[in-house]
């Protein structure tokens, strides 16, 4: 960590490296539960390949916990004899325990460290299948899960220890695993079974202890005159009966039946571990499956020592990184020895590897001053959110050096883009929020733009929302086409490290306005077909004045009314003429009196 904040500090002083040695102490969960998540009880040929990869020198023990807390694997000093012994008290480990008592686990297995670490690094190795559980009670259940978060796991990480956790099930509790792990710069693991527990064993193995390896390739690995112990892990795929077989430079073969007094083989449920001490120089080769887990681990006095890599890194941190030769416990400054090493990193997500990327010592490049004995580099890269290893090859004239270290890269701030209503128009609210295990949060700076398919941008006004977050608004009642959210952001992570991101863009629909609606026409109603009457020769045609036709039809109308009133004005008068000749009169009593 202090190499981390201050990039130019070296690994080794010139008297030697500093201690290397690590105190390990095993948690392991014996509650009844365990007989359904590990039902063939593989903790113990995991645990089994755990103690014999200890380095000599070391110091490490094991408990068990469940209601009570027991110590089958005494603490001591890691040797040959403690490996023998350990191995046969691993049957210990069982499923019958009727609680799981995780705070007790840790407060009996650390009661001894106190202050700062001296001589040994210290760490913690947990795996458990539950959630805390000390009684029916669930509030003292809640009572002892809190203790851990605030008085546990303080005085560890002040201590300097570092707790990997292993949570082996699903309804393990996950958020108190990664909290210990992540608080104190730990290794956090969900296993899908107990079959992957060899591996992740020896993923937290390589944290714990930092061995030197040498590259091994289609299962060929080379031994150079400095190493003094080989020790090769040779994983097996379930139902192989092919054994496993090596070849020496000089093309002697052993197997498990025929080793000599310098190689010591144990063989166990999925693997094979095999040492060999004053290994023949030259290539060997591996005869057996290759698997991408396999390891050679060497110990010798010619030792590459490297920056220790976080266990959580943010996309888009550049990472200082260094690296520095020792021969016999000092630190190698010849320049002929220098110049003969090449030294490259290169890191890998899943199947993927990247561009390896060189380390020199030439004052170059981020490198401070040349032939110094030391190789530093800014290692970076277009890193993806996931779980990843970086690894680091150093060749020479006569020797090759691997390192490997496991890493989770994750993103720096939190991305936000929901749909919301302002003021009557539809938009997007934008939010952005710093992921503080990463990052500084007030060193966050970002910048949002809009851009188009054919690259027109349009800038997005972000502004801080008074919690250390970023929020912006879009519009998308004003967009006529489809565009995207592309986001950038700045920041300072928690080890003082620059991280620069461009986050994945986000796409933005228009709001286009409704179309037009189509009415549907009613059905219409053909007129009927007008019958002209046969055309008069006193009617007016259709090319006659309109005016001159009223005239005339005005005209024949009254003339035709005058002739009827003439007409019966002459009848009535021949009416009365001849009804006077014909019948007698009757007069009124008016017109009589009048007579």
């Amino acid at each position: 960590m202090l190499l981390l904040i201050c990039p130019g500090a070296p690994l080794l002083a010139k008297k030697g490296p500093p201690p290397q040695l690590s105190d390990v102490r095993v948690l392991i969960d014996i509650s009844g539960s365990m007989k359904k998540n590990d039902p063939q009880n593989l903790r113990r040929p995991a645990l089994r390949l755990l103690i014999g990869l200890m380095p000599s020198g070391s110091r490490a023990g094991v408990w068990t916990f469940g209601q009570y807390v027991n110590e089958p694997v005494p603490l001591g000093h890691v040797n040959e004899v403690w490996k023998e012994h350990a191995r046969d008290r691993v049957e210990q480990v069982h499923s019958r325990g009727l609680f799981t008592d995780i705070e007790a686990a840790l407060n009996r297995a650390t009661k001894d460290w106190a202050g700062a670490p001296s001589r040994f690094r210290r760490d913690v190795i947990l795996l458990t299948d539950g959630m805390v559980d000390i009684s029916k009670d669930a509030e003292k259940n809640a009572a002892s899960r809190k203790r851990i978060i605030t008085k546990v796991l303080p005085e560890l990480e002040q201590r300097g220890a570092r707790i990997h956790t292993i949570a082996l099930s699903g309804r393990a509790d996950h958020d108190l695993m990664r909290t210990l792990s992540t608080v104190t710069n730990g290794w956090y693991e969900q296993a899908e079974s107990a079959d992957h527990l060899q591996r992740l064993f020896l993923r937290i193995f390589e944290k714990v202890s930092k061995p030197d390896t040498v590259p091994l390739k289609d299962n060929r690995f080379k031994i150079d005159s400095s190493i003094k112990e080989a020790t090769l892990l040779i994983f097996k795929s379930k139902g192989s009966l092919k054994p496993t077989q090596i070849i020496s430079p000089s093309g002697k073969i052993y197997g498990i039946h025929n080793t000599p007094e310098s190689i010591a083989w144990h063989q166990d449920e999925g693997y094979d571990l095999l040492t060999i001490s004053r290994p023949e120089q030259g290539e060997w080769r591996i005869q057996a499956e290759v698997d991408p887990d396999n390891r050679v681990m060497v110990v010798t006095d010619l030792r590459m020592h490297t920056t220790d890599l976080a266990s959580w890194v943010s996309v888009g941190e550049r990472l200082p990184f260094i690296i520095q030769f020792s021969d016999h416990g000092k630190k190698i400054v010849r320049a002929d020895f220098l110049k003969m090493v090449n030294v490259s990193s290169e890191y890998k997500i899943g199947d993927r590897y990247s561009e390896p990327q060189p380390i020199r010592d030439d004052g170059k490049s981020g490198d401070k001053t040349a032939l110094d004995g030391t190789f530093s580099a800014i290692v970076r890269g277009e890193l993806k959110p996931g779980r990843g290893e970086l690894i680091i090859v150093a060749e020479g004239k006569t020797f090759v050096r691997e390192r490997r270290q496991a890493f989770e890269a994750m993103l720096p701030v939190k991305l936000g883009v929901n749909k919301k209503v302002l003021n009557k128009r539809e938009g997007l609210e934008i939010t952005l929020q710093a992921d503080e295990r990463l990052i500084k949060r007030d060193s966050l700076n970002p910048a949002a733009w809009r851009e188009t398919a054919d690259g027109k941008r349009a800038g997005i006004i972000l502004t801080p929302d008074g919690t250390g977050g970023w929020q912006g608004w879009v519009d998308r009642s004003t967009l006529t086409e489809p565009q995207q959210l592309r986001v950038r952001i700045t920041a300072t992570s928690q080890r003082g490290n620059w991280v620069e991101l461009n986050l994945d863009p986000v796409a933005i629909e228009a709001v286009l306005p409704p179309p037009p609606a189509i009415e549907t026409p009613a059905l219409e109603q053909k007129p009927a077909p007008v019958v002209e009457p046969e055309k008069r020769p006193e009617e007016p045609t259709e090319d006659e004045d309109a005016s001159g036709g009223w005239v005339q039809n005005t005209l024949l109308f009254a003339g035709g009314n005058l002739l009827v009133i003439l007409l019966g004005g002459a009848g009535y008068w021949f009416y009365k003429k001849r009804k006077g000749s014909d019948s007698v009169q009757l007069l009124d009593e008016d017109d009589e009196e009048e007579r």
